[in-house]
């Protein structure tokens, strides 16, 4: 067990690009949390992301204009920046490669959502998907354990036929399935620049963690390294319980 910052080696000059589902919010927003008091942090999104609750930043600029007029000198603490805000929806819209050139030098550690799944714990990729952006030094890809041997139903997966085409129609999302998508070049590390890792999420219950377990020895085993190298770890963002595997 450690911290998410141990755990994903995170220090001073990183820019994480977060990807998959079933956490990723939660994850960067956990991770600025143990950051917070020692560095400067920028949250934001290369995709969409809802604008988190107050208690989870020290500064908002839902524009860059704004920030580059109102910025302070290198604050310890969290910024969430984004290009615009949808006022109706809540959502953060993205920032680009440009955005990010201009940002970058302001801060010592970036944390980036940088995928989309609607809210949907699974998904498959569309071809524009995820937008990596190119300064990325980690990325880190999130699948959630507790849909681990679950049957793959169209009602709880985002980008279902690119789901399908990635794991040869697979009827569960099985170990075989989690590997094609860890494995193929259009699966969870399409894009991925940096350091690679793989966090299972929720995996809370004594069966959760003894599936992401098993999960983790066959990826070991038969994935990593074909053709992506990546580290993994599993856990509950939840309980905040983490094991490198």
């Amino acid at each position: 067990m450690g911290k998410l910052v141990e755990i994903f080696n995170i220090n001073k000059g990183d820019i994480v690009s977060i990807v998959g589902s079933g956490g990723k919010t939660t994850l960067m927003l956990k991770l600025a949390q143990e950051l917070r008091d020692r560095y400067s942090v920028m949250v934001s999104t290369s995709a969409k992301m809802l604008k988190p609750s107050a208690e989870f930043y020290d500064y908002l600029y839902t524009d860059i204009e704004s920030y580059k007029k109102n910025k302070s000198e290198k604050p310890c603490g969290i910024t969430v920046i984004s290009k615009d805000i949808n006022i109706e929806k809540q959502k953060l819209m993205g920032i680009d490669e440009e955005d990010l050139d201009k940002l970058k030098s302001d801060f010592d550690i970036i944390l980036l959502e940088a995928d989309g799944s609607k809210n949907l714990p699974v998904k498959g990729w569309k071809n524009h998907e995820p937008p990596v952006l190119e300064g990325t030094t980690k990325t880190i890809g999130v699948i959630p354990a507790n849909f681990i041997n679950k049957r793959a139903e169209r009602h709880f997966i985002y980008g279902f036929d690119e789901f399908n085409m990635l794991t040869c129609n697979s009827q569960y999302i099985d170990f075989e399935a989690i590997g094609k998508i860890c494995s193929e070049r259009l699966g969870i590390f399409k894009n991925s620049r940096g350091r690679r890792y793989l966090f299972l999420n929720k995996a809370g219950s004594d069966e959760e963690l003894n599936s992401a377990y098993e999960l983790t020895k066959y990826l070991n085993e038969h994935v990593v390294n074909n053709p992506f190298d990546f580290s993994i770890c599993f856990g509950s963002l939840e309980k905040e319980v983490y094991y490198e595997g």
